[in-house]
Protein backbone atom coordinates (compact mmCIF):
# COMPACT_ATOMS: atom_id res chain seq x y z
CA UNK A 1 0.00 0.00 0.00
CA UNK A 2 1.09 3.51 -0.45
CA UNK A 3 2.02 6.15 1.46
CA UNK A 4 -0.02 9.22 -0.66
CA UNK A 5 -0.51 11.82 1.23
CA UNK A 6 -4.05 12.44 0.27
CA UNK A 7 -6.54 10.48 1.24
CA UNK A 8 -9.37 10.07 0.32
CA UNK A 9 -12.80 8.71 1.71
CA UNK A 10 -15.26 10.36 0.17
CA UNK A 11 -16.06 7.31 -1.93
CA UNK A 12 -16.50 5.23 1.35
CA UNK A 13 -20.01 4.94 3.50
CA UNK A 14 -20.32 3.67 6.71
CA UNK A 15 -22.71 0.90 7.75
CA UNK A 16 -24.97 2.95 10.15
CA UNK A 17 -26.40 -0.37 11.72
CA UNK A 18 -23.57 -2.53 11.56
CA UNK A 19 -21.42 0.22 12.93
CA UNK A 20 -21.09 1.49 16.58
CA UNK A 21 -19.16 3.74 19.00
CA UNK A 22 -18.99 3.32 22.92
CA UNK A 23 -17.36 6.24 24.97
CA UNK A 24 -15.84 5.13 28.49
CA UNK A 25 -15.51 7.24 31.60
CA UNK A 26 -13.40 5.38 34.40
CA UNK A 27 -13.19 6.68 37.85
CA UNK A 28 -12.19 4.79 40.73
CA UNK A 29 -14.06 5.47 44.45
CA UNK A 30 -13.82 4.29 47.96
CA UNK A 31 -14.35 0.55 47.58
CA UNK A 32 -15.56 0.40 51.05
CA UNK A 33 -18.46 2.20 49.79
CA UNK A 34 -19.15 -0.53 46.86
CA UNK A 35 -22.06 -2.04 48.95
CA UNK A 36 -23.63 1.38 49.45
CA UNK A 37 -23.31 2.61 46.15
CA UNK A 38 -24.95 -0.60 44.49
CA UNK A 39 -27.62 0.03 47.15
CA UNK A 40 -28.54 3.74 45.62
CA UNK A 41 -27.90 2.47 42.20
CA UNK A 42 -30.89 -0.42 42.83
CA UNK A 43 -32.75 2.86 44.41
CA UNK A 44 -32.15 5.88 42.67
CA UNK A 45 -34.79 7.53 41.17
CA UNK A 46 -34.63 10.57 38.52
CA UNK A 47 -36.04 12.99 41.10
CA UNK A 48 -34.12 12.26 43.57
CA UNK A 49 -36.71 11.96 46.40
CA UNK A 50 -38.07 8.57 47.47
CA UNK A 51 -41.59 7.12 46.70
CA UNK A 52 -43.67 4.44 46.99
CA UNK A 53 -42.17 1.31 45.77
CA UNK A 54 -44.39 0.70 42.44
CA UNK A 55 -43.62 4.49 41.47
CA UNK A 56 -40.26 4.54 42.66
CA UNK A 57 -40.07 1.84 39.73
CA UNK A 58 -41.80 3.78 37.39
CA UNK A 59 -38.89 6.70 38.46
CA UNK A 60 -35.99 4.58 38.70
CA UNK A 61 -32.94 5.64 37.03
CA UNK A 62 -31.41 2.49 35.79
CA UNK A 63 -32.33 -0.89 35.00
CA UNK A 64 -30.48 -3.79 36.80
CA UNK A 65 -28.06 -6.08 33.52
CA UNK A 66 -26.34 -8.69 33.53
CA UNK A 67 -23.50 -9.35 32.54
CA UNK A 68 -23.24 -11.22 29.11
CA UNK A 69 -22.16 -15.15 30.52
CA UNK A 70 -21.63 -16.28 26.61
CA UNK A 71 -18.43 -17.86 26.04
CA UNK A 72 -17.29 -16.78 29.70
CA UNK A 73 -14.95 -19.15 32.18
CA UNK A 74 -17.26 -20.52 34.73
CA UNK A 75 -14.93 -18.71 38.02
CA UNK A 76 -15.08 -15.84 35.62
CA UNK A 77 -18.70 -15.97 35.12
CA UNK A 78 -18.96 -16.66 38.81
CA UNK A 79 -16.90 -13.40 39.84
CA UNK A 80 -18.83 -11.03 37.21
CA UNK A 81 -22.62 -12.88 38.73
CA UNK A 82 -22.28 -14.14 42.24
CA UNK A 83 -24.64 -16.48 43.36
CA UNK A 84 -27.45 -16.52 46.09
CA UNK A 85 -24.47 -16.72 49.40
CA UNK A 86 -21.67 -15.30 48.10
CA UNK A 87 -21.12 -11.43 47.97
CA UNK A 88 -21.43 -9.07 44.88
CA UNK A 89 -18.01 -8.01 43.24
CA UNK A 90 -19.53 -6.67 39.81
CA UNK A 91 -22.43 -4.56 39.18
CA UNK A 92 -23.93 -3.25 35.93
CA UNK A 93 -26.51 -1.19 34.93
CA UNK A 94 -28.03 0.56 32.02
CA UNK A 95 -30.13 3.61 32.04
CA UNK A 96 -33.59 3.59 32.31
CA UNK A 97 -36.11 5.09 29.46
CA UNK A 98 -37.02 7.62 32.00
CA UNK A 99 -33.87 8.88 32.42
CA UNK A 100 -33.85 9.17 27.96
CA UNK A 101 -36.43 10.96 27.97
CA UNK A 102 -34.90 13.42 31.43
CA UNK A 103 -31.84 13.87 29.63
CA UNK A 104 -33.16 14.31 25.92
CA UNK A 105 -31.54 11.24 24.40
CA UNK A 106 -34.39 9.73 22.60
CA UNK A 107 -35.22 10.81 18.98
CA UNK A 108 -37.20 13.82 19.44
CA UNK A 109 -34.22 15.99 20.30
CA UNK A 110 -31.42 17.01 17.70
CA UNK A 111 -27.71 17.00 19.14
CA UNK A 112 -24.95 18.94 17.45
CA UNK A 113 -21.07 18.14 18.65
CA UNK A 114 -19.52 21.40 18.48
CA UNK A 115 -16.31 22.02 17.29
CA UNK A 116 -13.52 24.29 15.81
CA UNK A 117 -14.89 25.11 12.27
CA UNK A 118 -17.77 23.16 12.40
CA UNK A 119 -20.27 20.76 13.96
CA UNK A 120 -21.83 17.37 13.54
CA UNK A 121 -25.32 16.07 14.42
CA UNK A 122 -25.35 13.03 16.43
CA UNK A 123 -27.89 10.22 18.49
CA UNK A 124 -27.30 9.47 21.76
CA UNK A 125 -27.75 5.26 20.93
CA UNK A 126 -27.79 4.31 17.40
CA UNK A 127 -30.24 5.11 14.79
CA UNK A 128 -33.49 4.54 15.58
CA UNK A 129 -32.52 2.40 18.66
CA UNK A 130 -32.84 4.24 22.25
CA UNK A 131 -31.27 0.94 24.21
CA UNK A 132 -28.41 0.89 25.97
CA UNK A 133 -27.36 4.54 25.94
CA UNK A 134 -25.88 4.82 29.36
CA UNK A 135 -24.43 1.99 31.24
CA UNK A 136 -22.64 2.29 34.81
CA UNK A 137 -20.08 -0.18 35.86
CA UNK A 138 -19.20 -0.61 39.23
CA UNK A 139 -16.00 -3.36 40.83
CA UNK A 140 -15.73 -4.15 44.63
CA UNK A 141 -12.09 -3.52 44.15
CA UNK A 142 -12.79 0.10 43.35
CA UNK A 143 -12.92 0.78 39.82
CA UNK A 144 -16.12 2.20 37.95
CA UNK A 145 -16.86 2.69 34.21
CA UNK A 146 -20.04 5.00 32.67
CA UNK A 147 -20.37 4.40 28.91
CA UNK A 148 -22.24 6.70 26.90
CA UNK A 149 -23.18 5.28 23.38
CA UNK A 150 -23.57 8.03 20.31
CA UNK A 151 -22.59 8.20 16.98
CA UNK A 152 -23.25 10.73 13.87
CA UNK A 153 -26.31 10.38 11.77
CA UNK A 154 -23.85 10.86 8.59
CA UNK A 155 -22.19 8.07 6.95
CA UNK A 156 -19.36 9.53 5.72
CA UNK A 157 -16.08 8.03 7.11
CA UNK A 158 -14.47 11.77 8.09
CA UNK A 159 -17.21 12.85 9.94
CA UNK A 160 -17.00 9.56 12.19
CA UNK A 161 -13.68 10.10 12.01
CA UNK A 162 -13.96 13.55 14.31
CA UNK A 163 -16.65 12.37 16.30
CA UNK A 164 -14.88 10.33 17.49
CA UNK A 165 -11.77 12.33 18.19
CA UNK A 166 -13.75 15.43 19.61
CA UNK A 167 -16.87 13.70 21.49
CA UNK A 168 -14.26 11.83 23.80
CA UNK A 169 -13.63 15.48 25.51
CA UNK A 170 -15.57 15.97 28.26
CA UNK A 171 -15.05 19.59 29.39
CA UNK A 172 -14.82 21.37 26.10
CA UNK A 173 -11.23 21.17 25.75
CA UNK A 174 -10.46 21.36 22.10
CA UNK A 175 -12.78 23.73 21.76
CA UNK A 176 -15.87 21.50 21.98
CA UNK A 177 -19.38 22.14 22.93
CA UNK A 178 -22.63 20.71 22.78
CA UNK A 179 -26.15 22.35 21.20
CA UNK A 180 -29.50 20.55 21.18
CA UNK A 181 -33.34 21.32 20.16
CA UNK A 182 -36.41 19.77 21.00
CA UNK A 183 -39.06 19.39 18.66
CA UNK A 184 -42.28 21.03 20.34
CA UNK A 185 -44.38 20.05 17.03
CA UNK A 186 -45.35 21.71 13.29
CA UNK A 187 -45.15 24.87 12.24
CA UNK A 188 -49.13 25.71 11.34
CA UNK A 189 -48.01 28.17 8.11
CA UNK A 190 -45.57 26.14 6.63
CA UNK A 191 -46.17 22.69 8.43
CA UNK A 192 -42.08 22.08 8.96
CA UNK A 193 -40.61 21.29 12.32
CA UNK A 194 -40.79 23.23 15.29
CA UNK A 195 -37.36 23.47 17.38
CA UNK A 196 -36.52 25.54 20.55
CA UNK A 197 -33.62 25.31 22.35
CA UNK A 198 -32.96 22.86 24.82
CA UNK A 199 -30.54 21.11 27.67
CA UNK A 200 -32.06 18.82 30.22
CA UNK A 201 -32.59 20.92 33.31
CA UNK A 202 -31.43 17.76 35.69
CA UNK A 203 -28.04 19.15 33.92
CA UNK A 204 -28.27 23.27 34.37
CA UNK A 205 -31.34 23.45 31.76
CA UNK A 206 -31.07 26.27 28.94
CA UNK A 207 -29.18 28.56 31.44
CA UNK A 208 -26.43 26.16 31.08
CA UNK A 209 -26.13 28.19 27.02
CA UNK A 210 -26.40 31.79 28.87
CA UNK A 211 -23.59 30.59 31.50
CA UNK A 212 -21.00 29.49 28.94
CA UNK A 213 -21.36 26.37 26.52
CA UNK A 214 -22.71 23.34 27.71
CA UNK A 215 -20.76 20.17 27.97
CA UNK A 216 -20.86 16.27 28.29
CA UNK A 217 -18.95 16.33 31.35
CA UNK A 218 -22.30 18.24 32.72
CA UNK A 219 -24.70 15.34 31.97
CA UNK A 220 -21.97 12.62 32.89
CA UNK A 221 -21.87 14.85 36.58
CA UNK A 222 -25.51 14.88 37.11
CA UNK A 223 -26.09 11.48 35.84
CA UNK A 224 -23.49 9.70 38.79
CA UNK A 225 -24.83 12.11 40.87
CA UNK A 226 -28.19 10.08 41.21
CA UNK A 227 -25.86 7.50 43.03
CA UNK A 228 -25.06 10.02 45.89
CA UNK A 229 -25.48 13.83 46.09
CA UNK A 230 -21.77 14.43 46.35
CA UNK A 231 -18.90 13.52 44.25
CA UNK A 232 -18.60 10.03 45.21
CA UNK A 233 -15.85 9.48 42.14
CA UNK A 234 -12.66 10.48 41.45
CA UNK A 235 -10.85 10.64 37.85
CA UNK A 236 -8.24 7.76 37.23
CA UNK A 237 -7.56 8.76 33.51
CA UNK A 238 -6.55 11.81 31.81
CA UNK A 239 -8.57 14.83 33.46
CA UNK A 240 -11.76 15.09 31.01
CA UNK A 241 -11.25 12.96 28.53
CA UNK A 242 -13.37 9.20 27.96
CA UNK A 243 -11.98 6.40 25.78
CA UNK A 244 -13.92 5.67 22.62
CA UNK A 245 -14.46 1.82 21.49
CA UNK A 246 -15.98 2.01 18.13
CA UNK A 247 -16.65 -0.85 15.25
CA UNK A 248 -16.15 0.15 11.98
CA UNK A 249 -18.31 -0.99 8.94
CA UNK A 250 -16.47 0.78 5.96
CA UNK A 251 -17.98 0.09 2.18
CA UNK A 252 -16.21 0.68 -0.64
CA UNK A 253 -12.87 2.13 1.15
CA UNK A 254 -10.09 1.89 -1.70
CA UNK A 255 -7.71 -0.92 -1.37
CA UNK A 256 -4.84 1.38 -0.70
CA UNK A 257 -6.53 3.49 1.66
CA UNK A 258 -7.25 1.08 4.23
CA UNK A 259 -3.96 1.23 6.26
CA UNK A 260 -4.14 5.09 6.35
CA UNK A 261 -7.78 4.47 7.91
CA UNK A 262 -6.05 2.05 10.67
CA UNK A 263 -3.21 4.52 11.44
CA UNK A 264 -6.14 7.29 11.92
CA UNK A 265 -7.88 5.02 14.04
CA UNK A 266 -5.37 3.92 16.23
CA UNK A 267 -4.68 7.58 16.96
CA UNK A 268 -7.83 8.82 16.69
CA UNK A 269 -7.17 11.39 14.11
CA UNK A 270 -9.68 13.36 12.60
CA UNK A 271 -9.58 13.71 8.70
CA UNK A 272 -7.36 16.43 8.74
CA UNK A 273 -4.35 14.96 10.84
CA UNK A 274 -2.07 11.78 10.21
CA UNK A 275 -1.76 13.04 6.58
CA UNK A 276 1.65 12.04 5.88
CA UNK A 277 2.72 8.78 8.00
CA UNK A 278 5.64 6.73 8.01
CA UNK A 279 5.92 3.92 5.92
CA UNK A 280 6.61 2.00 9.27
CA UNK A 281 3.45 3.96 10.30
CA UNK A 282 1.61 1.51 8.09
CA UNK A 283 3.27 -1.13 8.83
CA UNK A 284 0.78 -4.08 10.10
CA UNK A 285 3.70 -6.59 11.35
CA UNK A 286 4.80 -3.61 13.51
CA UNK A 287 1.55 -2.02 14.83
CA UNK A 288 -1.04 -2.88 17.42
CA UNK A 289 -3.42 -4.97 14.95
CA UNK A 290 -4.76 -8.08 15.27
CA UNK A 291 -6.11 -9.75 12.03
CA UNK A 292 -9.95 -11.18 12.74
CA UNK A 293 -10.89 -12.26 8.82
CA UNK A 294 -10.29 -11.19 5.39
CA UNK A 295 -9.98 -6.88 5.45
CA UNK A 296 -11.18 -7.57 9.47
CA UNK A 297 -9.08 -5.99 12.28
CA UNK A 298 -8.79 -4.87 15.97
CA UNK A 299 -6.54 -1.79 16.72
CA UNK A 300 -5.54 -1.79 20.32
CA UNK A 301 -3.94 1.42 22.07
CA UNK A 302 -3.53 2.73 25.44
CA UNK A 303 -6.64 5.91 24.90
CA UNK A 304 -8.95 3.17 23.39
CA UNK A 305 -9.92 0.59 20.94
CA UNK A 306 -11.69 0.19 17.90
CA UNK A 307 -12.58 -2.66 15.04
CA UNK A 308 -12.34 -2.09 11.77
CA UNK A 309 -14.52 -4.13 8.53
CA UNK A 310 -13.70 -3.12 4.86
CA UNK A 311 -16.38 -4.46 2.51
CA UNK A 312 -17.24 -7.22 5.03
CA UNK A 313 -19.49 -9.86 3.72
CA UNK A 314 -22.67 -8.95 3.36
CA UNK A 315 -23.49 -12.17 5.43
CA UNK A 316 -25.82 -12.25 8.58
CA UNK A 317 -22.99 -13.42 10.86
CA UNK A 318 -20.42 -10.48 10.16
CA UNK A 319 -23.44 -7.87 9.46
CA UNK A 320 -25.40 -9.16 12.56
CA UNK A 321 -24.62 -11.60 14.87
CA UNK A 322 -20.65 -10.08 14.88
CA UNK A 323 -21.50 -6.34 15.40
CA UNK A 324 -23.76 -8.01 18.60
CA UNK A 325 -20.55 -9.89 20.03
CA UNK A 326 -18.57 -6.36 19.30
CA UNK A 327 -21.13 -4.73 21.22
CA UNK A 328 -21.48 -7.39 24.22
CA UNK A 329 -18.82 -10.10 24.58
CA UNK A 330 -15.36 -8.33 22.94
CA UNK A 331 -16.64 -5.05 25.04
CA UNK A 332 -16.50 -6.85 27.96
CA UNK A 333 -12.91 -8.15 27.09
CA UNK A 334 -12.18 -4.47 26.87
CA UNK A 335 -13.59 -3.22 30.24
CA UNK A 336 -12.14 -6.35 32.28
CA UNK A 337 -8.93 -5.53 31.11
CA UNK A 338 -9.56 -1.75 31.65
CA UNK A 339 -10.58 -2.21 35.22
CA UNK A 340 -7.25 -4.26 35.85
CA UNK A 341 -5.24 -1.55 34.68
CA UNK A 342 -6.64 1.33 36.85
CA UNK A 343 -7.23 -1.26 39.40
CA UNK A 344 -3.54 -1.78 39.92
CA UNK A 345 -3.02 2.69 38.71
CA UNK A 346 -5.23 3.27 41.88
CA UNK A 347 -2.96 0.70 44.11
CA UNK A 348 -0.33 2.32 43.21
CA UNK A 349 -1.21 6.03 43.95
CA UNK A 350 -2.63 4.86 46.89
CA UNK A 351 1.32 2.98 48.08
CA UNK A 352 2.38 6.73 46.85
CA UNK A 353 -0.17 8.68 49.34
CA UNK A 354 0.71 6.56 52.25
CA UNK A 355 3.73 6.57 52.78
CA UNK A 356 4.05 10.31 53.73
CA UNK A 357 1.63 9.58 56.61
CA UNK A 358 2.77 8.82 59.82
CA UNK A 359 3.78 5.02 60.78
CA UNK A 360 0.55 4.28 62.47
CA UNK A 361 -1.50 5.65 59.86
CA UNK A 362 1.21 3.82 57.17
CA UNK A 363 0.65 0.43 58.78
CA UNK A 364 -2.89 0.56 58.37
CA UNK A 365 -3.31 1.92 55.40
CA UNK A 366 -0.80 -0.65 53.93
CA UNK A 367 -2.58 -3.43 55.54
CA UNK A 368 -5.74 -2.12 54.37
CA UNK A 369 -3.74 -1.75 50.31
CA UNK A 370 -2.12 -4.81 51.11
CA UNK A 371 -5.60 -6.94 51.65
CA UNK A 372 -7.18 -5.04 48.01
CA UNK A 373 -4.54 -6.56 46.24
CA UNK A 374 -5.50 -9.92 46.92
CA UNK A 375 -8.85 -8.94 46.53
CA UNK A 376 -8.17 -8.08 42.81
CA UNK A 377 -5.70 -10.80 42.41
CA UNK A 378 -8.07 -13.71 43.56
CA UNK A 379 -11.36 -11.97 42.08
CA UNK A 380 -10.02 -9.61 39.10
CA UNK A 381 -6.49 -10.62 37.76
CA UNK A 382 -7.33 -13.61 35.14
CA UNK A 383 -4.87 -15.02 32.51
CA UNK A 384 -7.59 -16.51 30.87
CA UNK A 385 -11.44 -15.23 30.43
CA UNK A 386 -13.21 -16.67 27.71
CA UNK A 387 -12.45 -19.66 25.92
CA UNK A 388 -12.67 -19.14 22.33
CA UNK A 389 -9.65 -18.49 20.40
CA UNK A 390 -10.38 -14.85 19.26
CA UNK A 391 -12.07 -13.57 22.61
CA UNK A 392 -8.93 -14.89 24.04
CA UNK A 393 -6.46 -13.63 21.62
CA UNK A 394 -8.36 -10.01 21.84
CA UNK A 395 -7.99 -10.12 25.53
CA UNK A 396 -4.20 -11.23 25.95
CA UNK A 397 -3.48 -8.50 23.40
CA UNK A 398 -5.48 -5.74 25.78
CA UNK A 399 -3.28 -6.91 28.52
CA UNK A 400 0.02 -7.24 26.77
CA UNK A 401 -0.85 -3.10 25.19
CA UNK A 402 -1.60 -1.92 29.10
CA UNK A 403 1.26 -3.90 30.00
CA UNK A 404 -0.73 -5.39 33.16
CA UNK A 405 1.27 -8.01 33.83
CA UNK A 406 4.54 -5.91 34.46
CA UNK A 407 2.53 -3.02 36.09
CA UNK A 408 0.81 -6.47 38.62
CA UNK A 409 4.14 -7.42 38.97
CA UNK A 410 5.68 -3.73 40.09
CA UNK A 411 2.53 -2.91 42.25
CA UNK A 412 3.05 -6.57 44.22
CA UNK A 413 6.35 -5.82 44.78
CA UNK A 414 5.85 -2.29 46.04
CA UNK A 415 2.90 -3.35 48.32
CA UNK A 416 5.09 -6.47 49.73
CA UNK A 417 8.91 -4.15 50.19
CA UNK A 418 7.13 -1.07 51.80
CA UNK A 419 4.77 -3.25 53.67
CA UNK A 420 7.81 -5.52 55.18
CA UNK A 421 9.60 -1.97 55.90
CA UNK A 422 6.89 -0.66 58.11
CA UNK A 423 6.14 -4.51 59.60
CA UNK A 424 10.17 -4.12 60.59
CA UNK A 425 9.95 -0.70 62.00
CA UNK A 426 7.34 -1.68 64.13
CA UNK A 427 9.63 -4.86 65.16
CA UNK A 428 12.64 -2.47 65.62
CA UNK A 429 9.99 -0.60 68.26
CA UNK A 430 8.49 -3.56 70.30
CA UNK A 431 12.25 -4.62 70.29
CA UNK A 432 13.20 -1.19 71.39
CA UNK A 433 10.27 -1.53 74.62
CA UNK A 434 11.18 -5.08 75.34
CA UNK A 435 14.77 -3.42 75.97
CA UNK A 436 13.81 -0.73 78.43
CA UNK A 437 11.20 -2.57 80.72
CA UNK A 438 14.15 -5.54 80.90
CA UNK A 439 16.45 -2.78 81.89
CA UNK A 440 14.27 -1.02 84.21
CA UNK A 441 12.89 -4.33 86.18
CA UNK A 442 16.54 -5.91 85.82
CA UNK A 443 18.09 -2.16 87.35
CA UNK A 444 14.86 -1.96 90.27
CA UNK A 445 15.54 -6.24 90.63
CA UNK A 446 19.07 -5.15 91.47
CA UNK A 447 18.04 -2.32 93.95
CA UNK A 448 15.45 -4.07 96.07
CA UNK A 449 17.94 -7.14 95.94
CA UNK A 450 20.90 -5.23 97.55
CA UNK A 451 18.91 -3.72 100.07
CA UNK A 452 16.83 -6.41 101.11
CA UNK A 453 19.45 -7.85 103.62
CA UNK A 454 19.59 -4.62 105.85
CA UNK A 455 16.19 -4.75 106.55
CA UNK A 456 16.04 -6.02 110.26
CA UNK A 457 12.55 -4.60 111.20
CA UNK A 458 9.56 -6.90 110.41
CA UNK A 459 6.68 -6.05 108.34
CA UNK A 460 3.75 -5.34 110.48
CA UNK A 461 0.04 -4.29 109.89
CA UNK A 462 0.16 -2.11 112.79
CA UNK A 463 0.89 1.91 111.82
CA UNK A 464 3.45 2.55 114.12
CA UNK A 465 3.97 6.27 112.56
CA UNK A 466 6.99 5.57 110.69
CA UNK A 467 7.47 4.42 107.23
CA UNK A 468 8.95 0.60 106.86
CA UNK A 469 12.06 0.91 105.61
CA UNK A 470 11.33 -2.15 103.75
CA UNK A 471 8.55 0.21 101.79
CA UNK A 472 11.01 2.83 101.32
CA UNK A 473 13.38 0.49 99.61
CA UNK A 474 10.72 -0.66 96.94
CA UNK A 475 10.21 2.90 96.05
CA UNK A 476 14.00 3.46 95.83
CA UNK A 477 14.21 0.40 93.36
CA UNK A 478 11.05 1.35 91.59
CA UNK A 479 12.36 4.72 91.29
CA UNK A 480 15.76 3.63 90.11
CA UNK A 481 14.12 1.26 87.73
CA UNK A 482 12.51 4.31 85.86
CA UNK A 483 15.06 6.22 85.36
CA UNK A 484 17.34 3.19 84.25
CA UNK A 485 14.31 2.52 81.55
CA UNK A 486 14.28 6.02 80.85
CA UNK A 487 18.01 6.35 80.12
CA UNK A 488 18.07 2.84 78.01
CA UNK A 489 15.10 4.78 75.83
CA UNK A 490 16.79 7.50 75.01
CA UNK A 491 19.88 5.84 73.81
CA UNK A 492 18.67 3.25 71.87
CA UNK A 493 17.03 6.28 70.29
CA UNK A 494 20.18 8.33 69.83
CA UNK A 495 21.96 5.09 68.68
CA UNK A 496 18.91 4.35 66.06
CA UNK A 497 20.39 3.65 62.70
CA UNK A 498 19.74 7.06 60.99
CA UNK A 499 20.23 9.34 64.26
Amino acid sequence: MTTTATMDFDTTNIDLAASFIYFVYPFTFDSHQFDSLTRAGDEAVITGQQQPKKEQECRAAWEKLSFPEEELLFHVANYLKPGKNSSCTARFWQSSPLLHQSFGFSHSYDWQLVYPNGEISFVFGEENKTTKVVQLMLFRVGVGFVTVKAQPKSDRVNDWLKFIHYFRFLRGQRGTHLNAQRRTGLNPHNRQTQLDIYFPELAGGKASYKDGKPTLGNLLTTILSTLGSTQWWQEIFVSGQMLPFAAIYADGLPYQHIYHLLYKLQNFFHGQQGQHPAPENLDPQAQPWLTYALRQWFVFTLEGGSFLAVDAPNKDFFRTTLPNHLQTQYFLLFLLALHQRFALMSLSAQVADSWVTDGATRLRRFEAIRDRLLLFTARGYFTQVMQREHHHRCYRQWQKVFQLETLYQEISEEVQEMHEYVQTRQNQNLERTIQVVGVAVGAGGIAASSTAGYIQQPITLVYTGNIHPGFLALLASLAIGAIAGCITWWLTGWLKPGK
